[in-house]
């Protein structure tokens, strides 16, 4: 029993001594090299996020843009519809000076009348051909 244990310890120690130093300074490199493709993996899941990012700030600002210039659009239609309003209210502002304006509007809007003329007030709605109500 006592070779064999000195054979082994004599074996164990020639196996240990350079290329143990050897396999050591390997596994270290390997390891360091491990480490570095992590860095590397975290590296472009930074740089992947800035670029989603990025990409989401620009498609944001775009499709503000296009609801921008639609909302132009729309704004520039209705200010010619307002102008066109304005055209016709400054027309009727010139006849508002006017003796027959003033009477055709007053017959219209207040119902009045001139001396001797008789107002007839038809009401089309809510009456039948009886003059009773629908109701």
């Amino acid at each position: 029993m006592k070779k064999r244990t000195k054979g082994r310890l004599q074996e164990f120690e020639q196996r240990n001594t350079q290329n143990d130093l050897e396999e050591f300074r390997e596994e270290r490199k390997k390891s360091t090299k491990k480490k570095k493709r992590v860095k590397i993996n975290r590296v472009r899941i930074v740089v992947t996020v800035i670029v989603v990012v990025l990409i989401a700030v620009v498609g944001v600002s775009v499709k503000n843009v296009f609801d921008l210039r639609a909302e132009q659009n729309d704004l520039r239609e209705k200010n010619k519809q307002l102008a066109s309003e304005k055209a016709s209210l400054r027309e009727e502002l010139k006849n508002v000076n006017d003796y027959d304006y003033i009477e055709e509007q007053a017959r219209i809007q207040l119902k009045l009348i001139r001396p001797g003329e008789i107002l007839y007030v038809l009401d089309d709605e809510g009456t039948d051909s009886n003059g009773q109500d629908n109701n």
